[in-house]
């Protein structure tokens, strides 16, 4: 798999049933997945970001889930792996146009709150391309 197919975000929306929340920002990562390598970096930004938000999930239903026991283990697992999200990004970013490196830049990886928000819904919409990616290759 080398290029994205140009209606490839369209698709997932149609498979997930939703929209995505960060399709624009999307759309200008795909357009530098331009070969195999870099198409594997999605594949494993998709891998982490799925893992990531299932981490999410379970702090943020880890007071109604009395099994959840470890939640400082969770927390220091979601931290470690928010920065793996971050690097992962960041290296996929490292080959952009300028513009759209600065725009990465102030708008993903800043330590600020909307940047923090705006993280969180990619990691959201990573989470739904990972399963649409895995249902891809079962079809």
């Amino acid at each position: 798999m080398n290029k994205v197919h140009p209606n490839f975000l369209d698709d997932l929306e149609k498979f997930s049933g939703k929209s995505l929340n960060k399709k624009k920002d999307l759309s200008i990562i795909l357009e530098v997945i331009d070969t195999d390598e870099k198409f594997k970096d999605f594949e494993n930004l998709c891998f982490t970001g799925k893992y990531v938000n299932g981490l999410f999930r379970v702090l943020r239903n880890s007071a109604n889930i009395p099994e959840v026991e470890n939640v400082d283990q969770i927390k220091k697992d979601l931290s470690e792996n928010m920065e793996k999200v971050i690097s992962q990004l960041k290296d996929i970013t490292s080959s952009m146009k300028e513009v759209n490196k600065i725009f990465f830049e102030k708008n993903y990886f800043q330590l600020s709150q909307t940047s923090m928000q705006n993280l969180q819904q990619l990691i959201e919409d990573l989470d739904i391309i990972k399963k649409y990616l895995n249902h891809l290759k079962r079809n």
